[in-house]
């Protein structure tokens, strides 16, 4: 299970518009350095607002996994089009609902 979240959560960080907001759950809440703490509306507006990544390594993992509940700890190296590189460190807490991930919460802390 871990190793497919893994997977999601990369896609999230990479992926379109659409396929990232289909992963927030509905109780969504981020917080995003600047940004502040975003509800899953908020979350949504800014990711239509800011240009998707294009590279992202991910590394010093660590999971706490439970039947319904994930969380996904990692230092992140991201880039967007043109900009110097983005460190973080982040969490990610992933839920199960109606037999789908979705993502209930998500911390990113700016190096």
């Amino acid at each position: 299970m871990a190793d497919e979240l893994w997977r999601e959560e990369r896609e999230f960080w990479l992926s379109g518009l659409a396929e990232a907001a289909r992963k927030l759950d509905g109780a969504c809440l981020m917080v995003l350095g600047p940004a502040g703490v975003l509800d899953r509306a908020g979350v949504v507006a800014a990711l239509q607002s800011a240009p998707r990544w294009q590279e992202l390594t991910v590394s010093d993992r660590s999971t706490i996994e439970t039947d319904e509940v994930v969380v996904l700890a990692y230092r992140a190296v991201a880039r967007r089009p043109a900009a110097d590189a983005y460190r973080a460190l982040c969490t990610t807490t992933w839920i199960r609902r109606h037999g789908d991930w979705r993502i209930l919460q998500h911390q990113r802390t700016t190096l």
